[in-house]
């Protein structure tokens, strides 16, 4: 049987009175958003439809907000918003209480968001040698390699320090294809070297579960949208709530696709099966209808 395609959200929001959207790949790119995306949002709302977006962005939800604003996303058009870096964050707060980890934080990321612990009792510091454990936030925007990051990487390694992954997320694609790592591949390289890493985001269930109290709704009349394979869908359909598949992000290329392109049933059901993965459906782009 061929994988079920739809040609927008108009086709799948009668069955569902809730959505959790992720962001990046659905309404943004990061720098932009997705043709078409506010007027889905607005459709969606029209229809009493509720809205919360889940994002694996490793920055606090309130910032979150304020690039939705400076998109031009209306408040109005969804319920709130959940992202990792709030949960990593109030996560690794309950760890120190709880004399889990230490208070001596090394931060590997960009410099926007060094910030994600301001405001609890951490203290930053420069090496590994000095640190208790490592923020993984992901990489720069200046020089996007594994490589500079290795020397440090292996020098919390070997002293045994835990890692909080604020992105489980391996990869971002922008509307043009270009394709940018995300922490996930940070974190990967630390198991890797015999290291430990503790990641919070999608596909893990508290998410889930903070979504839904916003959300408000029984979990059977609500449903998530996400381009990302092992995030987005493994995580909705592990939580028992169906997982629709945007194909124009970050597997477009392997379907064949430019962003809004309306998947080959037979060569999507082919790739889903090579990935190991499966969504209930997908739909080219997050629009209302083509």
């Amino acid at each position: 049987m061929s994988m079920t395609v739809y040609d927008g959200v108009a086709a799948i929001a009668p069955a569902h009175d809730g959505f959790i959207l992720d962001l990046w790949g659905v309404i943004h790119d990061g720098r932009q958003l997705y043709p078409g995306a506010v007027d889905c949002l607005t459709r969606l709302r029209e229809t009493g439809r509720r809205i919360v977006f889940l994002t694996n962005a490793p920055r606090r939800a309130s910032r979150v907000i304020e690039q939705l604003d400076r998109f031009g996303v209306d408040r109005g058009l969804y319920d709130g918003v959940v992202s990792s870096g709030e949960t990593a964050r109030d996560a690794a707060a309950a760890m120190l209480a709880a004399g889990e980890i230490g208070r001596r934080v090394l931060h590997l990321g960009p410099p926007r968001d060094a910030g994600l612990l301001d405001d609890l009792p951490f203290v930053d510091v420069d090496d590994a040698a000095g640190a208790d454990l490592v923020l993984n936030t992901g990489f720069d925007d200046e020089d996007p390699r594994l490589e500079p990051l290795m020397p440090a990487l292996e020098a919390a390694a070997a002293r045994g320090l835990p890692m909080i992954c604020a992105n489980p997320d391996m990869v971002i694609v922008r509307i043009d294809g270009s394709r940018f790592p995300c922490a996930g591949v940070m974190a990967e390289a630390y198991e890797r070297l015999g290291g430990k890493d503790i990641s919070f985001g999608k596909p893990y269930a508290s998410v889930y579960e903070r979504c839904l109290t916003i959300l408000d709704l029984p979990r059977e009349r609500v449903a998530a949208v996400g381009d990302g394979p092992h995030t987005d869908i493994q995580g909705a359909t592990g939580f028992g709530i169906p997982g629709y598949f945007i194909a124009g992000g970050i597997m477009a290329e392997k379907l064949g696709l430019a962003h809004g392109d309306l998947p080959d049933a037979d060569r999507a059901e082919r790739v889903c099966a090579e990935e190991g993965f499966m969504p209930t459906a997908m739909l080219p782009a997050f629009v209302w209808a083509r």
